[in-house]
């Protein structure tokens, strides 16, 4: 039967209404209602067949992503749950923290009033809260529930998607009444699969569904929502809002379930993201579903998110996380011994690798579906479990790039089979360096993901200059990382961490900057990353336009990743000040205007919008604050191409006229650009190609340009680039024709340019001689 909106108001909530004194943590408790609901025994995971993970022609091209609710497993739990009947309000949770009040309405007007749930609470304030709490009850202490106490006590019985007792699929099935929809801007089922989504303001019909643009709202469609705890009917056990409202922090760290943890799972001992349940307003309802996982960096909040809480006697036993999770192929068997690097040679040296290859998309969709296809999705069919390794979806693309102290090189790149869906993950892959100095590649595997969340870039950067200078003693690896709250890229926040063991090991997330996504522009990690001679850690973040197209502006840190500023970003910087373009690639050159002091360059993507088809450069004269704009000779780029500039710290070939290291471009023609060929001689070329400046990016001759391609006559070569896995006939004078670029140098002297799926390796020598 169909839910239906009642009023519903308890005595515990009459104290909220004009309550504008802080009230005692004994109020507080008071405040909080309770439902017991004794122990008993579970299915948890997946109530949908795993068909839905990756559906065919036959079910109108729909996916829905549920890899990791399984495998299915029978759970105990072993002791009655006592859990608030309700989620925690902005009344309760403002007794703890009077200053969250001003949070409240902070976007959309959403959570305003006494008795709507909080929101915008980190799970690191939500555990804030029970510990205080804890410490001032004599007889009970308070907790979150695990995810199993979660599911156990949403699913209240019921082994259907959405707790009510009414099977079907999602696709068929709306537990909510038109009513609801509209007032909690639910949005309707989304099919992706074949296609980049479906827009959610139509009435979902299948065919409305094939091969249109968008499938979640931008942040300009969100809507308010009335968020008052208890409007809707309880499920079974009594409990309120388990499906909807506001999404809920859990306990655990997120993880594949494991087959053998059957007993009050707790979740593995670490991770990257704790576990978010329930799904919320202004969401698709299929994240409402009772096996639905969600995962949130632990120090993330925002308009979505909120919790409830358990409560325990004093000095019973909390479920004890015991598991470590599984590794993935890139962090199994890292040499931690420090490479002996070969030196630079001047022996010309060209080669092109492909990190994967995927099964062929067919025009009819029958590759969906297929045992291969499915193993590529992350999904072991005939054991019903996921894979350790992870997803490898259709659409793989904006990739990062940087060596490692071992020898290694370390990838990675974002994959999805669309750009706005909360499928979207990274995914990396890593170089082990053998004996004799080559490479073998691990297979391709997740290296980051907030479960259902649109992680949509990253960008690597290792501190071998910070080493040189003298500043750190560590090798390090930093990543940040674009973080949505469900899907789409213009609801993006900022997660940074680092390694310092090669990779195979990681610091929890940290979110940065603003906290708030829903009002955040300048988090899509886009270019290239790199670090100053004063020893600052620069990323390049896409920006809002400027009247003509996008632009950019930098993250920036001066104390190795503790702190960021952003610089030259469109809250204080002038339209014509900014850097103009998209997916700026930028770099360090010596002083350009007689300061004394180093200025940057950046070079970016503007569909030839500047000036007149020629790629428009911004140079800095004050550390990226701002940025002067004009044409260089390289022609422009548009969808589904990003350039690329790299540092060539470790060369033998420096002229007498060099002014410091060359500077390596990397950039996209349309057959009207000279450049040497795969032969070395001059000729027009198109497609990828690279350029080297010896001034510091003032000129770039055209006997330093190379198409890359070692081709040779007339012969040619069929590649797979990454972007939608579009086949690329390379020639003499014919490079892939579209890719995001990403570059770096070993200390071998070897460059390495790669789109996330092939990587062309090759040394300053090859491009010049």
């Amino acid at each position: 039967m169909k839910r239906t909106i009642i009023p519903f108001l308890t005595i515990s909530l009459i104290g909220f209404f004009g309550c504008n004194q802080k009230k005692s943590t004994t109020d507080t408790i008071n405040d909080i209602d309770f439902v017991t609901i004794p122990a008993g025994q579970f299915t948890m995971g997946a109530d949908l067949h795993p068909k839905y993970i990756a559906a065919g022609p036959n079910e109108v091209w729909r996916s829905i992503f549920i890899q990791d609710e399984f495998p299915v497993r029978d759970i105990t739990i072993s002791h009655d749950i006592s859990i608030s009947k309700f989620e925690i309000t902005n009344a309760q949770y403002e007794a703890f923290d009077p200053e969250h009040s001003r949070w409240r309405g902070n976007f959309m007007d959403l959570s305003t009033k006494d008795d709507e749930a909080v929101v915008y609470v980190s799970w690191e304030e939500a555990v804030a809260f029970t510990t205080w709490l804890s410490e001032n009850d004599t007889h009970y202490s308070y907790r979150l529930p695990t995810e199993a106490e979660w599911e156990y006590v949403a699913r209240s019985g019921t082994r259907t998607p959405y707790m009510d007792g009414i099977s079907g699929d999602i696709y068929s099935l709306n537990p909510m009444q038109p009513e609801q929809m509209i007032a909690y801007n639910y949005q309707w089922p989304y099919p992706f699969t074949f296609s980049n989504g479906c827009r959610s303001w139509v009435s979902w019909k299948p065919e409305n569904c094939i091969g249109v643009e968008d499938v979640y709202p931008s942040k300009f469609d969100i809507k308010g929502a009335d968020l008052t705890v208890g409007q809707n009917r309880p499920n079974g056990f009594g409990v309120h809002d388990m499906m909807g409202n506001v999404e809920e922090w859990v306990m655990d760290w997120y993880d594949v379930y494991k087959p053998a943890e059957t007993i009050d799972p707790a979740g593995p001992i670490k991770g990257d993201f704790k576990v978010v349940r329930g799904g919320s307003h202004n969401n698709h309802i299929q994240h409402m579903r009772s096996a639905n996982r969600m995962a949130s960096a632990k120090d993330d909040k925002h308009y979505l998110l909120g919790f409830r809480i358990v409560r325990i006697a004093k000095d019973s036993p909390v479920p004890t996380p015991r598991l470590m999770p599984d590794k993935k192929p890139w962090a199994t068997e890292v040499n931690p011994a420090r490479f002996q690097w070969a030196a630079p040679t001047d022996e010309p040296f060209f080669s092109i690798h492909s990190l994967y290859e995927l099964v062929s998309q067919a025009e009819n969709g029958s590759h969906y579906g297929s045992d291969q296809q499915m193993r590529q999705f992350g999904f072991d069919s005939k054991k019903q479990s996921p894979l350790s390794s992870g997803h490898l979806y259709t659409h793989n693309h904006s990739p990062t790039i940087t060596w490692c102290e071992n020898g290694d090189l370390f990838v990675s790149w974002f994959s999805g089979e669309s750009e706005i869906g909360p499928e979207l993950t990274l995914l990396a892959s890593r170089g082990k360096r053998n004996g004799d100095g080559s490479l073998s590649w691990t297979e391709p595997a997740e290296f980051l993901k907030a479960a259902d969340r649109n992680m949509h870039g990253s960008n690597l950067l290792n501190n071998s200059l910070r080493l040189a200078n003298g500043t750190d003693s560590t090798f390090t690896i930093h990543q940040m990382a674009s973080i949505g709250v469900a899907g789409r890229w213009d609801k993006l926040g900022l997660g940074y961490r680092k390694s310092t063991d090669n990779g195979a090991n990681w610091s929890p997330v940290k979110m940065v900057l603003e906290v708030d996504h829903a009002l955040n522009d300048g988090a899509s990690m886009q270019g290239n990353m790199f670090q100053t001679t004063n020893n600052e850690l620069v990323f390049v973040t896409d920006d809002d336009g400027d009247g003509l197209f996008n632009t950019g502006s930098l993250i920036v840190s001066d104390d190795a990743g503790e702190t960021w500023e952003r610089r030259g970003h469109s809250s204080n910087t002038p339209d014509q000040k900014r850097i103009a373009g998209l997916h700026a690639a930028v770099i360090e050159i010596l002083d350009r205007d007689g300061d004394g002091k180093s200025d940057l360059l950046a070079i970016a993507r503007d569909n030839g919008q500047y000036f007149d088809g020629k790629a428009p450069q911004s140079i800095s004269f004050d550390g990226g604050h701002t940025g002067e704009r004009s044409p260089t000779v390289f022609p422009s780029i548009s969808s589904g191409q990003r350039f690329s500039l790299l540092r060539l710290r470790f060369s033998t070939h420096t002229p007498e006229f060099s002014k410091g290291s060359p500077i390596l471009f990397s950039g996209f023609a349309q057959g009207d650009f000279k450049a040497r060929n795969g032969e070395g001689e001059i000729e027009s070329i198109s497609g990828l190609f690279v350029a080297i400046s010896f001034d510091e990016g003032v000129s770039w001759d055209v006997m330093h340009r190379r198409v890359l391609s070692n081709l040779t006559g007339d012969s040619t070569s069929m590649l797979t680039i990454a972007p939608w896995q579009a086949d690329n006939l390379l020639s003499r004078k014919d490079g892939q024709e579209s890719g995001y670029i990403t570059s770096t140098q070993t200390p071998d002297g070897m460059i390495h340019v790669t789109d996330g799926k092939l990587i062309y390796s090759f040394n300053l020598a090859w491009v010049i001689q």
